[in-house]
């Protein structure tokens, strides 16, 4: 990169919702809003989650570099159109695509309105690229610089429809260490959950945190759910200690939540044991509560929830979906089983509960490789491979 320049890197993202991706782009965003090196405008539609976070982080920090767009045009191409003529008038370096729709924009800008521009995409979903004339066009387009991976999973399941394998990179996404660490005190459980849902203190909370997502395959973890609840009660009376047991789904409704109602509906004799808390905003503070983060995804770029069970010094159990036994390392930083293996998640989650020994193992060693996943790694490298492509 001359030192001399300022280069201009724009953010493309078209939801209007807050999900893993939006934090992701927040994160890289805001990492990177000191560099003087360079200026970043982030393109969204109007009034998105993203586009009210930025502008309140700009309000708050006077000397940022980032600046926030809206994303204009009624179709894809009017939004094609638009980029291109941001790009020309703004002397846009770089465009990073944070999302499919703003991928399909990007190439669209560049066959029909002649954008020049270089094209960086991140790609967080582990399925193949789809099989038809659009998609393998649109990745193969030189407009694309570099498609970066949230996991290596990412990587290796893109790679076939990938004619030029060297655009492929892996960048792990990354979370804030500091909600976590800024806690005043990191190791001691909160009761919040148990106050606010007149729970005794000692209650085994076992649960998960995401958006209520079809991906997210809730009906497994109430499935394991299900076989665990007697063979814990079982246990708690073997050991003499008698805890009640509970199941909590934190987060928002999207797309889960009649089919998981259903579910307890026809499991009326255990439908008390499972709290459905909806989207909360004191996460770093009432994670730590659980006793066991239960993770049963079908597909997963990477899981950044599991990332914040780690900070949270909460043992996970987990689905080896997608990238997320590059954070969950069975019997090192977790215990995984394979998708939809009921019987393998309940017997782990009854492991970790009544091992301390191997609990703590788990523990220790998912803080240590924790630090692989931060925010500043995530944008360190990131910015790398702006670098790389202002040099050539």
């Amino acid at each position: 990169m001359n030192s001399h320049s300022v280069h201009y890197i724009a953010h493309l993202s078209t939801p209007k919702n807050w999900r893993g991706g939006e934090q992701q782009i927040a994160y890289l965003a805001t990492e990177l809003s000191e560099n003087k090196m360079i200026r970043q405008t982030v393109l969204t539609p109007a009034n998105s989650s993203l586009s009210n976070f930025i502008e309140n982080y700009n309000k708050e920090n006077a000397t940022t570099n980032l600046e926030v767009e809206s994303l204009k045009g009624s179709s894809k191409f009017g939004q094609a159109r638009f980029l291109a003529s941001f790009c020309k008038k703004n002397k846009i370096t770089i465009v990073h695509l944070h999302d499919a729709h703003a991928h399909t924009i990007g190439v669209l800008s560049a066959v029909f309105f002649q954008n020049k521009t270089k094209f960086i995409l991140s790609r967080r979903v582990d399925f193949p690229v789809k099989n038809n004339f659009f998609s393998k066009y649109k990745y193969n387009h030189s407009s694309i610089k570099k498609i970066v991976c949230v996991s290596d999973k990412i990587k290796e399941i893109t790679a076939p429809s990938i004619k030029d394998k060297s655009k492929l990179v892996t960048v792990h996404s990354g979370i804030d260490l500091e909600k976590f660490n800024n806690l005043n005190d990191k190791k001691a459980k909160t009761t919040i959950l148990r106050q606010e849902y007149n729970l005794e203190k000692d209650t085994i909370l076992i649960g998960n945190v995401a958006a209520l997502a079809p991906h997210k395959d809730y009906i497994t973890f109430l499935e394991t759910a299900k076989i665990l609840i007697p063979k814990l009660e079982q246990r708690e009376k073997k050991e003499n200690t008698n805890r009640e047991i509970r199941f909590f789904l934190i987060g928002k409704e999207d797309g889960s939540e009649t089919e998981i109602q259903n579910w307890l509906n026809q499991n009326q004799e255990i439908k008390n044991y499972f709290i459905l808390t909806g989207f909360r905003n004191d996460i770093p503070i009432i994670l730590k509560e659980l006793d066991v983060f239960l993770f049963t995804s079908q597909t997963e770029g990477l899981g950044t929830s599991i990332l914040d069970a780690f900070a949270s010094e909460v043992v996970v159990v987990a689905t080896a979906a997608g990238g997320v036994p590059e954070s969950v390392i069975d019997n090192k930083t977790g215990l995984l089983s394979e998708i939809k293996n009921t019987l393998s998640l309940a017997q782990n989650v009854e492991k970790v509960l009544y091992d301390e020994e191997l609990r703590t193992k788990l523990i220790q060693n998912a803080t240590l490789h924790l630090q692989n996943f931060t925010k500043e790694n995530t944008a360190k490298k990131t910015l790398e491979i702006y670098k790389n492509q202002l040099r050539m």
